[in-house]
């Protein structure tokens, strides 16, 4: 059940991201005198539909996304007054920019509602070394996991169950950051480390919830198996920041979007530069998702964090979408903003064959690109 419901709330809430962001191309073409034909919730054949001021608003039987048709965009030769065609290359700019502005405001304001939600603390994954966001108090707690079917292991004499632990201390010294830790365990080897680590009894945006502490003594092996570490255990990096100020709060409504994309796109860079180090491509594939990866995740966050995680995730969509749509790629925005500044500025215009090539190339890229990520997260999740 809680599958379907969750399934609702994603397609509603996908087609708003896409429905404000054509709302934006028809609400400037209006403004600059560009004729708007219609303007479709859904695609395929109409259910229903209006007129008023002359635009067509349809309901049409597919409910994924929506789309706003001008007069003009479907043929270029038609330079009428009022057909985009004939349009100055700023409106062109203009209305193409427009929807991505939307998004971005979209998200500007969903992420700030998610902070009020959370009390302006929030915890997240930090894989990138020395990240920090730009107003806050940034604090680093790090993790681990006994590695199972490792019998050489104190944890595993020990009988430490499995699960996920915070470190608090190691030898009495507080550990805040992967490197300290990994220090004090080389500096040690042969030796046993005195780890004051407490349960994990749950981990979601809004913080960790910290159960039982204890304080154990664990081998810095000199010798153990492949892929297992000197003490026998995963270790991961959580962070959280914390707004406290009021103008680290204020603060926070422009500079949590760019820190947040920030952190996605140098982790995502991260992936990239461990998966060829490394060799292994399932490091970068492993974190990928396409949509039915973000349906996914959304799920795993509206069981855990409520609405306050689908805040959350389709603010970051939002936020994602504006950017990857500045890229000049057909049939992205960007690549229509870049028309328009090529026609504005440098007077250049490209000719309509070869507008048609370059669409068909980026239309069948993006098909490609659409079926190997639902692939990819078909795997990931073991669907197939």
């Amino acid at each position: 059940m809680i599958y379907v419901i969750t399934l609702i709330i994603f397609i509603i809430l996908l087609s708003f991201l896409i429905i404000i962001h054509e709302w934006g191309h028809m609400y400037v073409a209006l403004k600059r005198g560009v004729i708007v034909q219609s303007f479709a919730i859904g695609f395929g054949p109409k259910l229903f539909s209006f007129t008023k001021n002359g635009v067509e608003y349809r309901i049409n039987i597919l409910p994924f996304g929506g789309y706003v048709s001008l007069f003009g965009d479907d043929d270029p030769t038609k330079k009428l007054k009022g057909s985009l065609s004939a349009a100055t290359p700023l409106t062109k700019f203009l209305i193409t920019i427009a929807g991505v502005f939307m998004n971005f405001i979209f998200a500007v304001i969903a992420l700030f509602v998610f902070l009020i939600f959370i009390n302006f603390k929030f915890y997240y994954s930090n894989i990138i070394p020395n990240f920090h966001f730009t107003f806050g108090t940034n604090v680093n707690n790090i993790l681990f996991s006994p590695i199972p079917h490792n019998k050489t292991s104190s944890l595993s004499k020990d009988h430490v169950k499995p699960g996920v632990y915070i470190i608090n201390r190691v030898n009495n010294v507080n550990i805040n950051s992967i490197s300290q830790l990994e220090n004090i365990v080389s500096k040690n080897k042969g030796k046993y480390l005195k780890f004051n680590y407490s349960n994990v009894n749950n981990l979601s945006l809004f913080g960790i919830s910290i159960g039982k502490s204890y304080n154990k003594e664990f081998l810095s092996r000199k010798s153990y198996p492949k892929n297992s570490g000197p003490v026998g255990i995963s270790i991961e990096k959580i962070s959280h920041i914390e707004f406290n100020s009021i103008l680290s709060k204020i603060g926070a409504l422009v500079t949590f979007p760019y820190d947040v994309l920030q952190l996605t796109f140098q982790g995502f860079s991260y992936l990239i530069h461990e998966s060829i180090k490394q060799n292994n491509s399932k490091i970068l594939t492993s974190q990928v998702a396409g949509p039915v990866g973000i349906y996914m995740y959304t799920n795993i966050l509206f069981q855990n964090d409520g609405l306050v995680g689908i805040i959350f995730i389709f603010g970051i969509i939002s936020l994602s979408l504006s950017i990857m749509n500045l890229l000049p790629i057909p049939p992205l925005d960007g690549f229509y903003v870049l028309l328009a500044i090529l026609e504005g500025v440098f007077s250049i215009k490209i000719n309509d064959k070869l507008m048609y090539y370059l669409s068909i190339i980026g239309v069948v890229f993006f098909i490609i690109l659409m079926i190997l990520v639902t692939l990819n997260d078909l795997i990931n999740f073991k669907i197939i």
